[in-house]
């Protein structure tokens, strides 16, 4: 019971006191022996290990931010490209959809043009069957001429989708506000007859990667080391 007595005799706010005296002081002999040892060009361990984690954070976030540009830069030349190919395909189907119209149109009017005159309907009939064959053979040359142009689309996006597995990966996710492109880049990859190598990209990364926010945490620590 004396004990008890003698501890609710003790001053707790002179002890609190001098426990953060003795904590000031010992922080305060630490700062004027880390001051000596920079005045003197010394390092001692920790702040040689201090200094090599701050640079290798320093660096690390530089890596990062150039990587960051280049893949942006990547991101806009390609899609630049992919706008100048929507647009001439836009405009070769616009021209295609003209010249079967032209010639169906044409045809009509040939065909009007002769319906009554009995003597030349054989000429006719042969002139209409050669000109259904130029359209035959010309909407053939046009199929090919998409069937290629798809080709290089899907090239394109291919090398899109390469492109994008091989950063995610370096960065070990995926940035939050790229999941909704890539998914619409697998899904234009899929509309043009694109085969298991993008599926298995997209799916791997969807898969096994996590979703990173927007704000890195890495942004977060140097500015709390500065």
């Amino acid at each position: 019971m004396s004990e008890i007595i003698e501890l609710t005799k003790i001053d707790f706010s002179s002890v609190l006191i001098a426990v953060s005296a003795i904590l000031f002081g010992i922080k305060v002999i630490v700062s004027l022996f880390e001051w000596v040892f920079h005045q003197l060009g010394l390092e001692t361990k920790w702040m040689r290990k201090q200094r090599e984690e701050h640079d290798l954070l320093i660096q690390t976030s530089q890596s990062l931010a150039e990587l960051k540009e280049k893949h942006n830069h990547d991101v806009e030349e390609s899609n630049s490209h992919d706008e100048n190919i929507k647009a001439e395909l836009q405009s070769f189907m616009c021209d295609m959809k003209k010249s079967i119209t032209d010639t169906q149109s044409e045809i009509k009017q040939f065909a009007e043009n002769r319906v009554h005159d009995r003597e030349q309907s054989l000429q006719i009939q042969k002139e209409l069957t050669n000109s259904i064959k130029e359209i035959a053979a010309f909407n053939s040359a046009k199929d090919l001429q998409i069937d290629h142009i798809m080709a290089a689309q899907r090239e394109v996006i291919a090398d899109k989708i390469n492109d994008k597995y091989k950063y995610y990966i370096s960065i070990k996710g995926i940035p939050e506000d790229e999941v909704s492109e890539f998914t619409n880049l697998h899904a234009a990859y899929k509309g043009v007859g694109g085969n298991h190598s993008g599926d298995a990209k997209y799916e791997y990364c969807m898969n096994h990667l996590p979703i990173i926010p927007v704000e890195t945490k890495l942004l977060t620590t140097e500015k709390e080391n500065y």
